[in-house]
């Protein structure tokens, strides 16, 4: 655990400590107001929809069995400790990733001379994530996919009740909430002209696929609510700071993209 605390510590230094910038940010287009109701709105939803969770969940799974390639992959990856592997994944989805994000924009903004800026660039990151946890929550409900430690009995107390979270595999919140951060905190700090912005992307998907990775690992999703939640997570990330909050004169910073949605059994196809 110690090593595992130190390697948390360096990633997030790294993360946290953009080389020094030599010009002022981009302008990028933003309302407070607006987008703090979009975003505060968007998180309230989410927390609303935890916290009747007990109520709206479904208490049947919809799709109950597994296949051939999931079943095959939770044989390779999952741990025998998965409460060690699920605790992990919590910190690296719900502290180090969002607390690597901000540390950076912060810093990358006052590094540019424009200590505002990093304030905004953490309320755009804020609202495109909560427009993700709030479909991947919608979909959750809808899918009621059973989670694979409830399908296989991975759990240590025989006496153990069935839970609003059982049924509620498809696709991974982690997984997406890691993905949409790190994307996100990526396509700002490009449009921002941020030194940095490589290590943005390249720490910041690699902790969001160690996290998918972990959950996984944990027994609390499959490969395929993993990799659609890294989908969907990766998408939002890129497209909504792009198509709301482009520089100012200067479109979206970069060429222009169409995005199709094509649904699929247990899975939806992105199409740029």
């Amino acid at each position: 655990m110690r090593r595992a605390a130190r390697a948390v510590l360096a990633l997030a230094f790294l993360w946290a400590s953009p080389p020094a910038a030599r010009a002022a940010p981009n302008a990028l287009r933003h309302d407070l107001r607006t987008d703090a109701w979009i975003a505060g709105g968007g998180w309230a939803l989410y927390l609303a929809s935890e916290l009747a969770k007990g109520t709206l969940a479904p208490s049947r799974c919809r799709f109950c069995g597994t296949n051939a390639f999931d079943a095959g992959a939770r044989d390779l990856l999952v741990w025998g400790h998965i409460d060690r592997a699920r605790l992990v994944s919590d910190l690296s989805a719900y502290a180090l990733v969002p607390a690597g994000m901000i540390a950076h924009q912060l810093l990358a903004a006052r590094g540019a001379g424009d200590v505002e800026a990093g304030f905004v660039d953490v309320l755009i990151v804020a609202e495109a994530a909560a427009i993700a946890m709030d479909l991947n929550e919608l979909v959750k409900l809808l899918v009621a996919r059973q989670r694979p430690f409830v399908h296989y009995g991975d759990y240590r107390d025989p006496d153990r009740k069935p839970g609003p979270d059982d049924n509620m595999s498809f696709y991974g919140g982690h997984t997406t909430f890691a993905f949409v951060v790190a994307a996100a905190a990526g396509t700002v700090s490009d449009l921002r002209g941020y030194e940095s912005a490589p290590w943005v992307w390249g720490i910041g998907l690699t902790v969001a696929a160690t996290t998918g990775y972990l959950r996984i690992a944990a027994d609390q999703h499959y490969l395929t609510d993993v990799l659609v939640g890294a989908g969907m997570g990766l998408a939002a990330g890129i497209a909504l700071p792009r198509l709301l909050h482009g520089r100012k004169g200067g479109g979206t910073g970069g060429t222009a993209a169409s995005v199709s949605v094509n649904p699929f059994p247990l899975g939806i196809a992105f199409v740029f």
